[in-house]
């Protein structure tokens, strides 16, 4: 017999966080390493925001909340002053959902603002809005095996 995800439920497979010019900052994902590039996907996700942005203002209309992708895929998008949120999910469209993107960059940047404008490029400054996110998502950052591997061998000698 097989199962089937309830229809109601909602399951993040991806998040990704960019400065407000499209910079990759972090992308958490349960899945190992797909063969494309988050950083991409990512400045991918902040053209066509800033694309439907700009076509809808200038109708009259507000800022995209959401789109979706494929069957029961979706993105919502979070549009900050310093930062953009976008998270992937799968299941049923939810405003829910879209509340808590737009609500939790707000957050983000209260918490992070001076960490994020004075930000030169060191990954390591992002680290703490990295871990921040995750425990928000319930996505940790995952090793691939062999970058662990590689790592235990460095540090036992063994390269």
């Amino acid at each position: 017999m097989v199962a089937f995800p309830h229809p109601f439920r909602r399951i993040v497979e991806h998040v990704y966080l960019t400065d407000f010019g499209g910079t990759p900052l972090v992308h958490l994902s349960p899945y190992i390493a797909s063969d494309k590039d988050p950083d991409l996907v990512a400045s991918m996700f902040t053209a066509i925001q800033n694309f439907m942005d700009d076509s809808f203002h200038s109708m009259g209309i507000g800022d995209v909340r959401s789109i979706e992708m494929s069957d029961r895929h979706h993105v919502a998008f979070g549009r900050g002053h310093d930062v953009l949120l976008y998270v992937v999910y799968r299941g049923r469209e939810s405003n829910h959902l879209e509340r808590r993107v737009i609500h939790f960059v707000r957050e983000i940047e209260t918490r992070f603002g001076s960490v994020l404008r004075e930000w030169n490029g060191d990954m390591d400054r992002i680290v703490p809005i990295r871990d921040f996110l995750a425990r928000e998502w319930d996505l940790h950052p995952r090793m691939l095996r062999s970058t662990a591997r590689f790592v235990h061998q460095v540090r036992v000698g063994r390269t």
